[in-house]
């Protein structure tokens, strides 16, 4: 397996496996995601070329089996907060045939490099509640709680 930066003639393998995670989501909470579309695949398209954002593949056997995003961020407007460099992990998706063969792990593993080497003093990323899995796996490889995103529909 290869981690590598993405290309736009990756779309079609991320979108695939795009779907798996946008479905799920929309299917258990229906009120904050909207379901999979083609205006989706223009979404992750721009953030490919967009140089702000590292975006990266999983490849094996040539084909993608998973996917990251992210890009650094510095508060710069709320003075009780750090300013530190945090490197925000806005996606990872593990194609779900293959999840717990280490492939979350090596782009998370690559992720942290990255941020590393652009002056990131730590990772964070959100995560919903109703995918447990994925909150296990997280806290399996050292990350920890810091907040919580609580919504109140009316």
């Amino acid at each position: 397996m290869e981690i590598r930066q993405a290309t736009p003639f990756d779309i079609e393998g991320i979108f695939d496996i795009y779907q798996q995670i946008a479905q799920s989501h929309f299917d258990n909470a229906p009120n904050a995601f909207n379901p999979p579309s083609q205006e989706d695949k223009r979404f992750l398209l721009s953030k490919i070329q967009d140089e702000a954002w590292w975006f990266a593949v999983a490849e094996s056997e040539g084909q993608i089996v998973g996917y990251t995003m992210a890009r650094l961020d510095k508060n710069e407007t709320v003075p009780f907060l750090t300013n530190a460099l945090i490197c925000r992990l806005n996606t990872i998706v593990v194609d779900q045939n293959i999840q717990t063969r280490g492939v979350g792990r090596a782009l998370i593993d690559a992720c942290k490099k990255w941020a590393e080497e652009n002056g990131a003093v730590e990772v964070r990323l959100e995560v919903m509640s109703f995918n447990e899995n994925a909150v296990g796996f997280y806290e399996h490889i050292g990350f920890e709680k810091l907040s919580h995103t609580m919504c109140l529909s009316l």
